[in-house]
């Protein structure tokens, strides 16, 4: 199955304190693909057959995170400060619906040291014809912007862009090892 943005209906907006954020805090932004194998993308209830793409993964979400970065009004360029986030979850599994799920981790470091950790995960739920590529895809694109969408409205991300005091760190979030940086759409480019 290959990658396609689909049935999105409304891009995520940044909530009024991350979009101030946003407007005095430029970034840098990359992804790595975390997931234990890199081609599987779903499967099937029924039979326990999995959905694999020949699509790098990795580059795709950064190049689609980045995508929804830039519209919530986020500066992606040089900067110490780094988003990096890493890819957990990513599927969909098909049984009486299309349930897609994509997990992150996301952590923000400001001269190398990290300032804010937090997981997200998105979910999206679709009906529609059984093993069909589109429902798929739309499933996957829904709970990638359900997951950017909780980002987008955290307020302790918007506190540690400005600087502010760290909040508590992500139980679930390590020191992660450096992302690909990503200054365009075109440029962005997958963890290993």
């Amino acid at each position: 199955m290959r990658l396609q943005w689909t049935g999105v209906e409304a891009m995520p907006e940044a909530s009024a304190t991350v979009a101030m954020a946003f407007s005095t805090s430029p970034f840098v932004f990359g992804l790595r693909d975390a997931r234990p194998d890199p081609a599987v993308v779903g499967g099937y209830a029924d039979s326990r057959a999995v959905v694999q793409t020949p699509d790098n993964v990795g580059q795709y979400c950064s190049t689609r995170l980045g995508e929804l970065l830039r519209h919530a009004g986020a500066h992606l360029g040089a900067s110490p400060m780094v988003l990096e986030a890493e890819l957990l979850e990513y599927r969909v599994i098909e049984g009486d619906k299309f349930n897609g799920l994509v997990r992150l981790r996301t952590t923000l470091l400001a001269d190398g040291s990290i300032v804010w950790a937090r997981t997200f995960s998105g979910t999206s739920q679709r009906w529609g014809r059984t093993h069909n590529p589109e429902n798929l895809n739309e499933a996957l694109s829904n709970a990638l912007a359900s997951s950017v969408a909780q980002l987008l409205s955290d307020v302790s991300f918007a506190a540690a862009l400005h600087g502010d005091s760290a909040p508590p760190q992500d139980p679930l979030s390590t020191p992660a090892t450096p992302a690909t940086p990503a200054t365009s759409a075109a440029s962005e480019s997958a963890g290993h």
